[in-house]
């Protein structure tokens, strides 16, 4: 009988919110997203959805230049604290925060949103899982909404963070969407991780 993988479960996640390993929680906005939101090229606000979105730090950023935000995270305690963080930046309004199961989206909001944010969600879930992470992304996405991702690139041993490069996630994603812009980092050791921010558009 095969072992449930321990990523599937919200016990394991909220654990580590717990115990404090959540090594992926910056406590502050991607500054890649801060560029995009503050630069010429910002996209205009829409509904946004942030799977996996942790304490909140970067859906609160989109929701603080006039996104519609709704954050999804496995673990009780990341909602709980991204709900308390967005009461205390006045974004209530803007804001609001489910715990929830990233696979299920789908059923509950097909085609629902503008845009969805990823940051350390791809990158948590077992390989085996990508593709039909990657279709629920794409069914809760009007056609022509935008992924606007910080993805984790680098090698990883056991995982989470689960190993990933920008040749992987081109796969998993290319049949239903197209790249708009992608700036691939540079990893100076086979042991660096590194972030790459990408903007891909829902094709079919």
């Amino acid at each position: 009988m095969t072992t449930p993988n321990p990523v599937h479960e919200p016990t394991y996640w909220e654990a580590r919110y717990k115990d404090g390993r959540t090594g992926w929680e910056r406590g502050v906005p991607t500054p890649a997203f801060i560029d995009l939101l503050e630069g010429p090229s910002a996209l205009p606000p829409g509904r946004l959805a942030a799977p996996g979105c942790g304490r909140g730090h970067d859906a609160l950023l989109f929701a603080s230049h006039g996104f519609e935000v709704v954050g999804f995270d496995f673990a009780p305690s990341a909602v709980a604290g991204a709900t308390e963080l967005a009461h205390s930046k006045g974004l209530d309004d803007h804001a609001r925060f489910e715990q929830a199961d990233v696979f299920t989206l789908h059923q509950r909001y097909p085609e629902a949103f503008d845009y969805v944010l990823e940051r350390a969600c791809f990158c948590a879930i077992a390989p085996a899982d990508r593709d039909r992470y990657v279709t629920n992304i794409r069914t809760i996405l009007k056609p022509g909404g935008r992924l606007i991702a910080s993805f984790f690139i680098g090698p990883a041993e056991g995982g989470p963070p689960f190993a990933a490069d920008w040749e992987i996630i081109k796969a998993h994603f290319a049949p239903w969407f197209e790249i708009d812009e992608a700036h691939e980092p540079e990893i100076e050791t086979p042991m660096d991780g590194a972030d790459l921010f990408a903007i891909l558009r829902r094709v079919r």
